[in-house]
């Protein structure tokens, strides 16, 4: 089995892009690059020379790996699939089977039932930062395991995660293993992505052995402002 340094987290990442028709993304079996490539850019240079000149500057070098990718006979590039609501849903229903507590189990056999059950099950978790919590990293747990079988299936072992953030001393940190409180969970910046999120996991990093996480940059959401007052009430 060939072994190569990934970041899990991007390649999950991709994994949930599910119908997105914009974006596709590639596994460079070579390097362990995952590469995000736009579907108008792939299109044009399909279509030729003509349009793929047409692409903006920036562009430009997209088209290049896209004619790579187009070209490629040796299978060094590897189509990433794309996660189907289905299998959210599954994650979902696997998930609500271990809670405790009738009723909030009952909300949540509910919530999974008929249209827009993704929206009212996580409705129903955010009035319960613990569970949420609970929630995220079981979610977290199974598409990283579907996204290292995945990798296993192609005959390729990640051997390390590549995370790009770095502690004062110079060593890499693993943004997998920096937990996450359930004061992030419900915070505004959550999921904020860009300088955000290095601060985020930065921060999270420093306080990872504490007993209590404290974070100055904290900004409730709305719903968890009104939960507070009612709970104040």
């Amino acid at each position: 089995m060939k072994k190569l340094k990934i970041d899990l987290s991007e390649l999950v990442h991709k994994m949930e892009l599910g119908e997105n028709l914009e974006l596709t993304g590639y596994l460079d079996t070579e390097t362990g690059e995952i590469i995000s490539m736009p579907d108008n850019v792939m299109g044009a240079v399909e279509e030729g020379d003509e349009a793929a000149g047409a692409l903006p500057d920036w562009e430009q070098e997209l088209a290049e790996t896209a004619e790579s990718i187009l070209s490629d006979e040796r299978d060094r590039f590897l189509l990433i699939p794309k996660r189907e609501s289905r299998e959210g849903y599954e994650i979902m229903a696997v998930f609500a089977g271990t809670v405790r507590g009738k009723g909030l189990k009952d909300k949540r056999s509910i919530a999974l039932n008929g249209k827009g059950a993704f929206r009212r099950f996580r409705s129903v978790l955010d009035d319960h930062p613990a569970e949420l919590e609970r929630w995220y990293k079981f979610k977290d747990d199974c598409m990283r395991e579907e996204a290292i079988q995945w990798l296993i299936l192609n005959g390729i072992e990640a051997v390390q995660v590549i995370s790009g953030y770095f502690s004062d001393d110079g060593t890499e940190i693993n943004s997998d293993l920096v937990p996450k409180p359930g004061l992030c969970l419900t915070c505004r910046k959550e999921n904020a992505g860009g300088k955000e999120e290095i601060m985020c996991i930065l921060t999270r990093n420093d306080q990872k052995n504490d007993d209590e996480f404290e974070c100055e940059a904290y900004e409730p959401t709305e719903k968890s402002k009104k939960a507070h007052q009612d709970n104040t009430a």
